[in-house]
């Protein structure tokens, strides 16, 4: 039985563990999918025991699916900016720090890009980056007829997936424009001047 954790706790060790843990998992992904992967394996891979192993989880699937949840929260925490200059405060993504965390962390990006955790792990990434433009978009649109948050709610869905698109085009591309290159296209490509919603102002290029 799985010991009760904080999860938000900020103990280094814990933290270490579980970065071990996460980077094991990355490791053996390049080469099997979850289903082929024991918990034996993830284990040795990160050289700590079975016992530590189920101090934080309960199961694999447990594993997998927080290591997933992990992932996006820290690009989130991340990329986002808060913004005060409204009266409702908004939080924006940085597009270069998108890129750029990205790059850095590209190894896991594309085994769960492209893995059996493909789904779940893109479905978070769209979810997030949808709240958070929705709620741009609302805060800026407040007087907005019932006509136009329906088509808020469709903007935001179209800026969410065609963004994430577009990185993930770029991961399977092998990475070979730059992080600024990248971003400078993509706030371009938000511009849409022909929208009745300016929503350009949501994305920071650097």
């Amino acid at each position: 039985m799985v010991r009760e954790i904080n999860p938000e706790t900020t103990d280094p060790r814990v933290q270490r563990t579980k970065q071990q843990l996460r980077r094991a998992l990355v490791e053996l992904l390049k080469t099997a999918t979850t289903k082929e992967i024991s918990i034996q394996a993830i284990t040795k891979q990160a050289q700590i025991t079975r016992g530590t192993f189920y101090l934080h989880y309960e199961d694999k699937t447990d594993f997998i699916q927080k290591a997933v949840q992990d992932l996006t929260q820290d690009l989130y925490q991340t990329i986002t900016i808060q913004n005060d200059k409204l009266a409702q405060p908004y939080q924006q993504i940085n597009l270069l720090a998108l890129f750029e965390y990205v790059e850095r962390r590209q190894d896991a990006f594309k085994v769960f890009h492209k893995n059996d955790t493909s789904l779940a792990f893109k479905q978070q990434l769209t979810t997030e980056m949808r709240r958070l433009i929705e709620a741009y978009l609302n805060n800026l649109f407040q007087e907005a007829t019932q006509s136009d948050q329906i088509e808020l709610s469709i903007i935001a869905d179209y800026l969410a997936g065609a963004s994430l698109v577009l990185v993930f085009k770029w991961i399977e591309d092998g990475l070979v424009y730059s992080p600024r290159y990248m971003a400078k296209m993509l706030y371009q490509l938000v511009q849409m001047p022909n929208m009745a919603f300016n929503v350009a102002g949501f994305f920071v290029e650097a």
